[in-house]
């Protein structure tokens, strides 16, 4: 004898064993709502992780533009030591000290540039290079060799890893230049 018809019956255990179809439409019914609420999970899910990776992005590229800012600040302040120091008033040597001191201040900038990986442009050759400098003027090539290249910087360059955050500022020999002419306004 079977222990289930003991407990629950013969009559009854033969409806436990073959359910009523109304038993599987239900039963399909709520599996298809688990599939759907699913699914709707899923998407819910994509979307929020887009949703936080564009946050990120957002936040990132704000970040990046606020301190580009301070670069830029850094940078004209590097600017403006440096044109200071070469001054003659700064060059006479009754102003050691102070011209010493701005010197400092150089290198300390430099350094604060240095700890943003922010470093001075260093072409690798004296050619021209458009990537990363910018012609302020031309001057008369003195022969052939010469043109093209550059004949001295005005304004040092900065990059951020492979970006230019300011292209150096140079003068370059041509050969069909007139000397007086800029290229950049």
């Amino acid at each position: 004898m079977d222990v289930s018809e003991d407990l629950v019956g013969k009559d009854e255990v033969g409806s436990v064993a073959s359910p009523s179809p109304c038993i599987h439409e239900k039963l399909d019914a709520l599996i298809s709502m688990f599939e759907e609420k699913i699914q709707y999970d899923e998407g819910k899910d994509k979307a929020f992780n887009k949703l936080y990776e564009e946050l990120d992005m957002f936040k990132n590229d704000f970040v990046e533009r606020r301190m580009k800012e301070v670069y830029t600040d850094l940078i004209l302040l590097y600017d403006n030591v440096k044109s200071y120091i070469v001054r003659d008033d700064v060059q006479a040597p009754e102003n050691e000290v102070a011209r010493k001191c701005l010197e400092y201040v150089l290198e300390e900038v430099l350094e604060v540039l240095y700890r943003r990986s922010i470093e001075p442009i260093s072409p690798e050759s004296d050619t021209f290079d458009p990537r990363c400098q910018r012609a302020l003027y031309v001057e008369d090539a003195g022969s052939p060799e010469e043109d093209g290249k550059v004949v001295r910087v005005v304004k040092d360059g900065f990059v951020k890893g492979h970006k230019v955050l300011r292209h150096q500022m140079v003068v370059v020999a041509c050969s069909s230049g007139n000397g007086e002419e800029g290229m950049d306004d």
